[in-house]
């Protein structure tokens, strides 16, 4: 077993969600049909931000990361 495997399953363990598991769990929702758009924001170890998207309306990806921005904050309220 691999290090990252090892540190993947700690991080379960402990109801972390590591970046793995999250594509993971996109990808899922993607392959079974329930994913219409994607955008996303990453930060690299070297402090770099990378986006990215699906094929969508730029007005669309604005709400869409409006819509996060919400849910994040919603998130840390409760």
């Amino acid at each position: 077993m691999q290090v990252n495997e090892i540190l993947e399953r700690r991080a379960k363990r402990e109801g972390k969600v590591t970046p793995k598991a999250c594509v993971e769990n996109l990808l899922q929702a993607i392959e079974s049909g329930d994913v219409e758009t994607v955008i996303f924001v990453a930060r690299q170890p070297d402090g770099v931000i990378k986006t990215g998207w699906s094929n969508t309306l730029h007005t669309e990806l604005l709400g869409l990361l409006e819509c996060g921005k919400n849910h994040v904050m919603w998130e840390m309220s409760e």
